[in-house]
This record gives structure tokens, sequence and C-alpha cells, in this order.
């Protein structure tokens, strides 16, 4: 899949529903749907694009402004616990969220039949033209998203227009849906895995720049691409990184891995201590580990009952044991 094919977006085959993927360009495919009740694995960094599968993981929970212009967004953690959001826009700001897997009536997101689905009441009506029939009207929005092709993310928007039936009309006319007159069309998109060969190439090729201002833009953009894709500028720090995230049990995030004292701190983010602890034990065995021990006075809980901790890891040379 090219960017190309997710820029211009809604590939767009506006069906009438019948087989969850009917519609679906075929070289997106096959889609790697979760097994029975669990997530589709989702993690991953993606090109920050104008489509509903950006909309609904990205845009919709991080708002940089009107001076920000998003360049990529990247998922960590397991989807069927929760996932870390990370926007990063082109002058290298970064922004974060946390997503947390609920009910088809809590949460950020639920996932049913191998797919993810966004629990947004409120999607936005600027894909609706993708449906457009004469006499339908797009009255409810639903996504559904999955992994395809390439490492993509592609999502289904399905636009439902029903008949109602009148009960009273003080305010404006209020109507209960009939079941029975349901009409769903589907539009699909895509957002594709982050590739900085890719999006350098623009960069590269602008051999002319209209003012100092785009200069500087395009050098940041540039440099933000080569930090997303060879990890941060510390040596080291994404070997430490990788580490970690191969330690990293099932319902804990990774928030931040940062050089400290010839070592490294982790902050994580985790449901309850029974977890740092698999965490511990899986970073003793990631070695040569030289010394593995929790933080004092980082521990705290959020708002929403988690725990977030600072673990400290020190690798030891290639070649030696820990002591």
């Amino acid at each position: 899949m090219t960017r190309s094919c997710a820029a211009a977006l809604l590939t767009i085959s506006a069906i009438a529903c019948g087989g969850e993927s009917n519609g679906m360009p075929r070289e997106w495919g096959p889609l790697a749907l979760g097994e029975s009740e669990r997530c589709p694995a989702v993690a991953g960094r993606y090109f920050e694009e104008s489509s509903p599968v950006a909309w609904a993981l990205a845009s919709a929970h991080v708002t940089q402004g009107p001076d920000h212009e998003p360049a990529a967004f990247e998922l960590a953690g397991d989807a069927d616990s929760a996932l870390h959001l990370t926007v990063v826009d082109v002058q290298g700001v970064r922004d974060s969220a946390r997503l947390t897997k609920g009910t088809p009536y809590s949460g950020d997101y639920h996932c049913d039949d191998g797919w993810l689905h966004a629990n947004h009441r409120h999607i936005p009506d600027q894909w609706d033209d993708a449906v457009d029939a004469p006499g339908f009207v797009v009255r409810r929005r639903a996504l559904r998203i999955a992994p395809g092709a390439h490492g993509a993310l592609v999502g289904r928007l399905d636009g439902t227009d029903y008949d109602e039936f009148t009960i009273w009309c003080g305010d404006g006319c209020k109507g209960i849906p009939l079941p029975w007159t349901f009409r769903t069309r589907s539009s699909w998109s895509a957002v594709d895995r982050w590739d900085p060969a890719r999006a350098r190439k623009p960069v590269q090729a602008a051999t002319s720049v209209s003012n100092e201002g785009d200069r500087s833009r395009n050098e940041a953009l540039l440099r933000e691409e080569q930090l997303l894709e060879h990890g941060p500028l510390v040596a080291g720090q994404g070997d430490a990184r990788q580490r970690a995230l191969a330690a990293l049990p099932p319902g804990m995030l990774l928030k931040a891995v940062s050089p400290r004292d010839s070592g490294w701190h982790l902050s994580v983010e985790f449901p309850e201590l029974p977890v740092l602890e698999r965490f511990m034990v899986g970073l003793s065995q990631s070695g040569p580990v030289a010394e593995v021990r929790i933080l004092p006075h980082y521990r705290a809980k959020t708002t929403q009952g988690q725990w977030v901790d600072v673990v400290y890891v020190r690798y030891a040379p290639a070649g030696r044991t820990t002591p």
C-alpha cells in the first residue's frame, strides 16, 4: 500500500453491507483480525493522515492546535487492556494520551469479531460524501479497524440511514428508529505504517523553498523522521527500549526511557503491582543485566486507578554475567 492511497483515503467502495470485507480494495488485505473476542494487534507507528482511522485513534484524543501539523502517531501496549498514544508533529512536539478498552458503552474502544471498534458517538460527517446515494442520509456512523497488508491499519466506516416513528414535535420532531428500515453503506480507508524513507523523499527533493520559515520546518521534519526511524540520539537508548518492550507483560505501558547514571529509567504504567513484579523478572532475564531495581518516591496512582512507577536498569557489557 502506498501513502498516496491512504492520503486519497476513502478508496471508496460504497456498498450495501454484506461480508465484513466486502468492497475493501484487494491489495489492502488480508486483514489480521484478532482471535475470538481478542483485539487485533494495532500497536505501531503510522502516518497521521486525514482519515477516519487516524481521527479515531489519534486526532480525537490529542488536539495540538492550529499551529501544529501532525506527522505521525504511535500506539504502544496491548489493545486487550489499553493503548498508549503518542502524536508527533513536524516540529518534533509530542503529545500523549491513554486509550482504554471498554464495552460498546464505555471506554475509548471495544473489540468484537476480531475488530477494534472505535467508541465515538459523534464521528465527524466529513466523510459522508463517500457513501452518498439518492435518498440516503447518514444518521449513524460506526468505525471498525484492523491491521491490513504491509503493516497498515484499515478502517471500515459504516453510515446508516433509517426511518423513524415520530412521537412528538415539541422543539423539533423526535422519533424512534425502525430497525427493519436500517440501510448501511460502507467506505474503506487506511493509514500506512510509518516509513521514514518514503516520508523523507519530499524533503530531500525540495531544491527550493519559499522562505526561511519553510526551510526550517522542512529540516525539523527531516530530523524528526530520522529520530522516529533510528530511535533517540542517546547511544543505546533504542536498544534499552526494545529490551524493555520485550519484557513488558500484558496490561503494562512503557511511557518513557531516559538515560540515568550509566543505566536507564523506565517509566511504566500498570493496573496492579503483580504486573510490575513480572516486569522486573522479565528485565532481569533480558541480560546481561548488572542491576535492576524500583526507584523510590516515584510510585503514584492515576485518576483512572492505574499505577505509575519508575524502574532503573543497568545492562552489563556483553559477555559478563550479573554479579
